[in-house]
């Protein structure tokens, strides 16, 4: 499954932890929209052995309020509510 923490975020730091990535997927895309559909963030995540566990700087580049976190992963799509707090 999916894990994305600390959620309520301070902007600063979001980690992402996914297991059972399928196989041949390389790459993960993680894509933050803020709630009037405009992507705000893209990144691109290695997959290791199967798993993504990494850490995206968010960098106080996110206002306060609610997002979107799409992630795509092969044939599977993950969809989470972030909450950014001041």
């Amino acid at each position: 499954g999916l894990r994305m923490y600390p959620n309520p975020n301070r902007g600063d730091q979001l980690y992402l932890s996914l297991d059972k990535v399928e196989d041949g997927v390389n790459t993960v895309s993680v894509d933050i929209y803020d709630l009037f559909g405009k992507r705000v963030s893209a990144r691109t995540v290695a997959v290791n052995d199967g798993f993504i566990n990494t850490v995206l700087e968010l960098n106080g580049e996110l206002a306060a309020g609610m997002y979107m976190v799409n992630i795509t992963a092969g044939d599977a799509v993950y969809t989470r509510r972030l909450v950014i707090q001041p």
